[in-house]
């Protein structure tokens, strides 16, 4: 490609600039061969290499004239050969939209430099930036967060711990919705067994096993988050959320409503907010439970590393008495996560986390431990990939009757121990109309000692999200 140059529109003086001012190639691009020379130019006019209409722009940038800067940048854009070039070209647009306020505009240039090439800092730090001033706070906070993982400058850090600080303290409200297909392997988490039979008298009595069964549901759902500032560390946080689920068959549609208010108080390394809460729930048609709580959480980050923990109590009853009359209790809930930023596209992170169940029959309440391993990982292309590995230990308070596999009746306290493998691929490359495509990936399998409770599962979870 080359771009004419008109002398009798610009002086001398500004040509030989652009012919002899160094170019700065972008961070981490691979440099490609300059073109080819083009045709002849026509009379009295010059023919501008890629790399000196970058240059020229740059110029014409610094004397205040972005109009026709940022027409050479879109030039390079839409029909430079050079990729360095455009991204460099991009690059360059991005900061002019920046200086003009046009946040939205650059941030969507700085995704399609990082799905090109994600493996630039300061891209990813300037994409921060673009979110922040737009006030995609969610967004901002986490490429913020990648970018502490790419070894920067004392003072760079400094700022981007203060932008972290301040995301805390500006957030206002966010909206998220989202609707999915969800494919089950086994709705009914069945064993897989075909009966259990019991030896009375020298005769065997057999009665026939729930058979698994599958289905593809269709999910939509809703958060509210406000945040209510009082004062510049100090105010009010609330959560209203509804998701719901449903199958071609009823037995299986799940609803619940969720709501959390209570205060709220940031500070410089992280947060802190104690919010009584309520859930209902209604599953197969019909309403099943009610929860009443309070639940206490916080953040807070020191360098690369983010602490997050999470302490709630709450108090359930069932709809149906008879139910009731089994389960009705209190549960109990804490948890503590680590993450660690290895780079400015990767992260690991730890959890550990206890539940303690209580029932009116003892056979029906639980211990259970659930230890966590997972990674993040930005890709090429705007995609981005989550996976986590993670065991949950089970042991239940009382003992209880059940049928053995050798056909006796035996007593004892169940054991479970669960296995998941979760994967979540998301993409950037709707980001213009705010929207991210997920494809989730859930797979279970249960061990016990009572075998009848055990099962195999497979979930898939494709969501269109979008948010305000």
């Amino acid at each position: 490609m080359r771009f004419p140059f008109s002398p009798s529109r610009f002086p001398l003086l500004l040509l030989l600039a652009a012919l002899l001012a160094p170019f700065p190639a972008a961070e981490g691009a691979e440099r490609e061969a300059p073109p080819a020379a083009g045709a002849s130019a026509p009379a009295g006019e010059k023919r501008l290499t890629e790399r000196e209409a970058l240059v020229l722009a740059r110029i014409l940038a610094g004397q205040g004239r972005r109009d026709e800067a940022a027409a050479l940048y879109q030039e390079l854009i839409a029909r430079g050969r050079i990729q360095e070039y455009r991204i460099e070209a991009a690059f360059q647009l991005a900061g002019i939209f920046m200086l003009e306020g046009r946040f939205r505009e650059a941030s969507l240039l700085f995704l399609d430099i990082l799905r090109r090439n994600p493996n630039l800092p300061r891209v990813r730090l300037e994409l921060a930036r673009a979110y922040f001033l737009n006030r995609d706070y969610e967004d901002a906070q986490l490429q913020f967060e990648l970018v502490k993982g790419s070894g920067l400058p004392p003072e760079v850090q400094e700022k981007v711990d203060e932008f972290l600080t301040q995301i805390r303290r500006r957030k206002d409200w966010s909206i998220g919705f989202n609707a999915a297909l969800v494919p089950d392997s086994n709705l009914n988490q069945a064993s897989g067994g075909e009966e259990e039979c019991i030896a009375l008298g020298g005769m065997l009595l057999c009665r026939p096993l729930e058979k698994k069964q599958s289905g593809i549901g269709l999910g939509v759902g809703g958060t509210l988050n406000h945040y209510l500032r009082f004062s510049r560390d100090f105010g009010l946080r609330s959560t209203i959320s509804l998701n719901a689920l449903e199958y071609e068959r009823n037995d299986f549609d799940d609803y619940q409503l969720f709501l959390a208010s209570g205060p709220r108080h940031t500070f410089e390394q992280g947060e802190i907010s104690l919010q009584p809460t309520f859930r209902k729930r209604w599953y197969a048609g019909r309403q099943y439970s009610e929860e009443y709580g309070i639940r206490l959480d916080g953040q807070w980050m020191l360098n690369r590393f983010l602490l997050g923990g999470a302490f709630s109590w709450a108090r359930i009853r069932y709809n149906d008495s008879y139910v009731n009359e089994f389960l009705e209790g209190d549960s109990l809930f804490s948890h503590l996560q680590v993450r660690y930023i290895l780079n400015d596209r990767t992260f690991v992170q730890a959890g550990l986390a206890f539940q303690r169940e209580n029932a009116e029959a003892d056979a029906y309440g639980s211990d259970s431990l659930r230890c966590a391993l997972g990674l993040y990982r930005v890709l090429p292309y705007g995609f981005s990939l989550f996976g986590e590995l993670s065991l949950t230990d089970a042991r239940y308070h009382g003992a209880q009757w059940y049928i053995a596999r050798d056909y006796r009746i035996a007593e004892t306290r169940r054991r479970d121990r669960t296995w998941q493998v979760f994967a979540s691929l998301s993409s950037s490359l709707l980001e213009k109309y705010d929207i991210t495509p997920t494809l989730q990936y859930t797979y279970v399998r249960r061990d016990s000692n009572i075998w009848t409770q055990e099962h195999e599962r497979q979930r898939l979870n494709l969501s269109l999200g979008y948010r305000f």
